[in-house]
Protein backbone atom coordinates (compact mmCIF):
# COMPACT_ATOMS: atom_id res chain seq x y z
CA UNK A 1 0.00 0.00 0.00
CA UNK A 2 1.31 3.46 -0.89
CA UNK A 3 0.43 6.06 1.72
CA UNK A 4 0.32 9.44 -0.05
CA UNK A 5 1.50 12.81 1.14
CA UNK A 6 -0.94 14.42 3.57
CA UNK A 7 -1.43 18.16 3.98
CA UNK A 8 -1.74 17.98 7.78
CA UNK A 9 1.78 16.69 8.42
CA UNK A 10 3.81 18.85 10.81
CA UNK A 11 7.08 19.70 9.04
CA UNK A 12 10.40 19.74 10.85
CA UNK A 13 11.77 22.44 8.53
CA UNK A 14 9.22 25.19 9.04
CA UNK A 15 11.32 27.94 7.50
CA UNK A 16 12.70 26.51 4.25
CA UNK A 17 13.61 29.28 1.88
CA UNK A 18 12.93 29.24 -1.84
CA UNK A 19 16.46 28.02 -2.66
CA UNK A 20 16.08 25.00 -0.33
CA UNK A 21 12.66 24.20 -1.80
CA UNK A 22 14.10 24.38 -5.31
CA UNK A 23 17.01 22.08 -4.42
CA UNK A 24 14.66 19.49 -2.90
CA UNK A 25 12.52 19.58 -6.04
CA UNK A 26 15.62 19.05 -8.19
CA UNK A 27 16.60 16.06 -6.05
CA UNK A 28 13.15 14.52 -6.49
CA UNK A 29 13.33 15.08 -10.23
CA UNK A 30 16.77 13.44 -10.36
CA UNK A 31 15.64 10.26 -8.63
CA UNK A 32 12.36 10.13 -10.55
CA UNK A 33 14.35 10.31 -13.79
CA UNK A 34 16.65 7.41 -12.93
CA UNK A 35 14.15 5.11 -11.21
CA UNK A 36 13.55 2.81 -14.20
CA UNK A 37 17.25 2.09 -14.71
CA UNK A 38 18.42 2.30 -11.10
CA UNK A 39 18.57 -1.44 -10.47
CA UNK A 40 20.67 -2.10 -13.57
CA UNK A 41 23.10 0.81 -13.20
CA UNK A 42 23.49 0.41 -9.41
CA UNK A 43 23.35 -3.34 -8.91
CA UNK A 44 23.13 -4.64 -5.38
CA UNK A 45 25.79 -6.85 -3.82
CA UNK A 46 23.90 -9.44 -1.71
CA UNK A 47 27.02 -10.55 0.15
CA UNK A 48 27.84 -6.96 1.13
CA UNK A 49 24.27 -6.17 2.16
CA UNK A 50 24.03 -9.30 4.28
CA UNK A 51 27.30 -8.33 5.99
CA UNK A 52 26.05 -4.81 6.73
CA UNK A 53 22.79 -6.19 8.11
CA UNK A 54 24.73 -8.54 10.36
CA UNK A 55 26.44 -5.47 11.79
CA UNK A 56 23.02 -3.84 12.16
CA UNK A 57 21.75 -6.66 14.43
CA UNK A 58 18.07 -5.99 13.78
CA UNK A 59 15.94 -8.21 16.03
CA UNK A 60 13.13 -10.47 14.92
CA UNK A 61 9.80 -8.70 15.29
CA UNK A 62 11.30 -5.21 14.85
CA UNK A 63 9.35 -2.33 13.37
CA UNK A 64 11.73 -0.91 10.78
CA UNK A 65 11.67 2.48 9.05
CA UNK A 66 13.55 2.16 5.73
CA UNK A 67 14.46 5.78 5.00
CA UNK A 68 15.12 6.64 1.36
CA UNK A 69 14.06 3.13 0.45
CA UNK A 70 14.37 3.86 -3.27
CA UNK A 71 13.59 0.84 -5.43
CA UNK A 72 13.43 -1.35 -2.33
CA UNK A 73 16.86 -2.96 -2.31
CA UNK A 74 16.73 -3.67 1.42
CA UNK A 75 13.12 -4.83 1.62
CA UNK A 76 13.51 -8.59 0.98
CA UNK A 77 16.51 -8.74 3.32
CA UNK A 78 14.71 -6.84 6.08
CA UNK A 79 11.56 -8.87 5.59
CA UNK A 80 13.47 -12.09 6.14
CA UNK A 81 15.10 -10.70 9.30
CA UNK A 82 12.02 -9.30 11.04
CA UNK A 83 9.75 -12.29 10.38
CA UNK A 84 5.93 -12.28 10.43
CA UNK A 85 5.66 -10.29 13.66
CA UNK A 86 7.65 -7.30 12.41
CA UNK A 87 6.78 -4.47 10.04
CA UNK A 88 8.62 -2.34 7.49
CA UNK A 89 7.70 1.16 6.37
CA UNK A 90 9.51 2.13 3.17
CA UNK A 91 9.75 5.93 2.85
CA UNK A 92 10.95 7.80 -0.21
CA UNK A 93 10.27 11.22 -1.71
CA UNK A 94 10.57 9.95 -5.28
CA UNK A 95 7.23 8.79 -6.60
CA UNK A 96 8.84 6.78 -9.39
CA UNK A 97 11.30 5.06 -7.06
CA UNK A 98 8.53 4.09 -4.66
CA UNK A 99 6.32 2.78 -7.47
CA UNK A 100 9.21 0.66 -8.72
CA UNK A 101 9.68 -0.71 -5.22
CA UNK A 102 6.01 -1.48 -4.79
CA UNK A 103 5.93 -3.25 -8.15
CA UNK A 104 8.74 -5.54 -7.00
CA UNK A 105 7.86 -6.04 -3.37
CA UNK A 106 4.26 -4.99 -2.86
CA UNK A 107 3.35 -8.66 -2.36
CA UNK A 108 5.38 -8.89 0.85
CA UNK A 109 3.17 -8.90 3.96
CA UNK A 110 3.74 -6.29 6.68
CA UNK A 111 5.42 -3.85 4.26
CA UNK A 112 3.96 -0.36 3.73
CA UNK A 113 5.12 2.25 1.23
CA UNK A 114 5.09 5.90 2.23
CA UNK A 115 5.54 8.75 -0.25
CA UNK A 116 7.10 11.84 1.32
CA UNK A 117 10.20 13.72 2.44
CA UNK A 118 11.30 12.33 5.82
CA UNK A 119 12.15 15.88 6.94
CA UNK A 120 8.60 17.08 6.33
CA UNK A 121 6.35 14.31 7.60
CA UNK A 122 5.07 13.33 11.02
CA UNK A 123 5.70 9.75 12.03
CA UNK A 124 4.30 7.81 14.94
CA UNK A 125 6.53 8.19 17.98
CA UNK A 126 7.87 5.19 19.91
CA UNK A 127 6.72 2.73 17.23
CA UNK A 128 9.84 2.13 15.10
CA UNK A 129 12.64 0.22 16.84
CA UNK A 130 15.01 0.78 13.93
CA UNK A 131 15.51 3.46 11.30
CA UNK A 132 17.88 2.36 8.55
CA UNK A 133 19.42 4.21 5.60
CA UNK A 134 21.27 2.47 2.79
CA UNK A 135 23.13 4.81 0.42
CA UNK A 136 20.98 7.76 1.47
CA UNK A 137 22.72 9.95 4.04
CA UNK A 138 24.66 12.26 1.64
CA UNK A 139 21.41 13.25 -0.04
CA UNK A 140 20.25 15.13 3.05
CA UNK A 141 22.77 17.81 2.07
CA UNK A 142 22.85 20.58 4.65
CA UNK A 143 20.08 18.89 6.65
CA UNK A 144 21.96 15.83 7.91
CA UNK A 145 21.72 17.00 11.51
CA UNK A 146 18.02 17.81 11.07
CA UNK A 147 17.46 14.27 9.85
CA UNK A 148 19.37 12.75 12.77
CA UNK A 149 17.31 14.80 15.25
CA UNK A 150 14.06 13.96 13.46
CA UNK A 151 14.72 10.23 13.81
CA UNK A 152 15.81 10.63 17.43
CA UNK A 153 12.48 12.31 18.21
CA UNK A 154 10.44 9.32 17.02
CA UNK A 155 12.55 6.41 18.27
CA UNK A 156 11.74 4.76 21.58
CA UNK A 157 14.41 4.42 24.25
CA UNK A 158 17.07 2.00 22.95
CA UNK A 159 15.84 2.41 19.37
CA UNK A 160 18.57 2.63 16.74
CA UNK A 161 19.52 4.69 13.72
CA UNK A 162 21.69 2.85 11.19
CA UNK A 163 23.49 4.68 8.38
CA UNK A 164 25.30 2.47 5.89
CA UNK A 165 26.80 2.32 2.42
CA UNK A 166 27.82 -0.75 0.45
CA UNK A 167 30.71 1.13 -1.14
CA UNK A 168 33.45 3.30 0.36
CA UNK A 169 33.07 6.96 1.26
CA UNK A 170 35.66 7.86 -1.39
CA UNK A 171 33.67 6.01 -4.04
CA UNK A 172 30.39 7.62 -2.95
CA UNK A 173 31.83 11.11 -3.07
CA UNK A 174 33.63 10.46 -6.34
CA UNK A 175 30.43 9.32 -8.02
CA UNK A 176 28.53 12.32 -6.71
CA UNK A 177 31.18 14.83 -7.77
CA UNK A 178 30.89 13.54 -11.33
CA UNK A 179 27.12 13.98 -11.42
CA UNK A 180 26.09 17.61 -11.68
CA UNK A 181 22.67 17.16 -10.06
CA UNK A 182 24.13 15.71 -6.84
CA UNK A 183 27.69 17.02 -6.90
CA UNK A 184 27.32 18.61 -3.46
CA UNK A 185 25.87 15.49 -1.80
CA UNK A 186 28.94 14.45 0.18
CA UNK A 187 29.29 11.62 2.70
CA UNK A 188 31.26 12.85 5.75
CA UNK A 189 33.94 10.77 7.49
CA UNK A 190 32.38 8.23 9.84
CA UNK A 191 33.85 9.96 12.91
CA UNK A 192 32.13 13.20 11.87
CA UNK A 193 28.80 11.40 11.48
CA UNK A 194 29.39 9.75 14.87
CA UNK A 195 29.88 13.22 16.37
CA UNK A 196 26.57 14.40 14.87
CA UNK A 197 24.79 11.40 16.39
CA UNK A 198 26.43 11.88 19.77
CA UNK A 199 25.47 15.55 19.82
CA UNK A 200 21.85 14.56 19.19
CA UNK A 201 21.88 12.14 22.12
CA UNK A 202 22.72 8.79 20.55
CA UNK A 203 25.18 6.33 22.02
CA UNK A 204 27.49 5.04 19.28
CA UNK A 205 27.33 1.24 19.13
CA UNK A 206 29.44 0.80 15.99
CA UNK A 207 31.23 3.21 13.65
CA UNK A 208 33.49 1.89 10.94
CA UNK A 209 34.50 2.54 7.35
CA UNK A 210 37.03 1.07 4.93
CA UNK A 211 37.64 0.82 1.20
CA UNK A 212 34.53 -1.31 0.65
CA UNK A 213 31.85 -0.03 3.04
CA UNK A 214 30.63 2.55 5.56
CA UNK A 215 28.60 1.75 8.68
CA UNK A 216 27.45 3.52 11.81
CA UNK A 217 24.82 2.58 14.37
CA UNK A 218 23.58 4.93 17.06
CA UNK A 219 21.27 3.94 19.90
CA UNK A 220 18.90 6.36 21.58
CA UNK A 221 20.04 6.73 25.16
CA UNK A 222 17.87 5.32 27.92
CA UNK A 223 16.90 7.92 30.51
Amino acid sequence: MVIPWKDDFTPLLLHKNFKEESLMNKDMTFFDKYADNWDTTRKENPEKINYLLQLASIPTGAHVLDVGSGTGILLPYLHKIIGPSGTITAVDFSDNMLKKSQCKFGHLPNVNFFLGNILQISLQKNFYNVAICLNVFPHFGNHKEDFIKQIYSILPSMGSLIIMHDISRATVNGVHRNCNEIKNHMLPPVNMTAHMLSQAGYKIATATENNTMYFIKGIKNQY
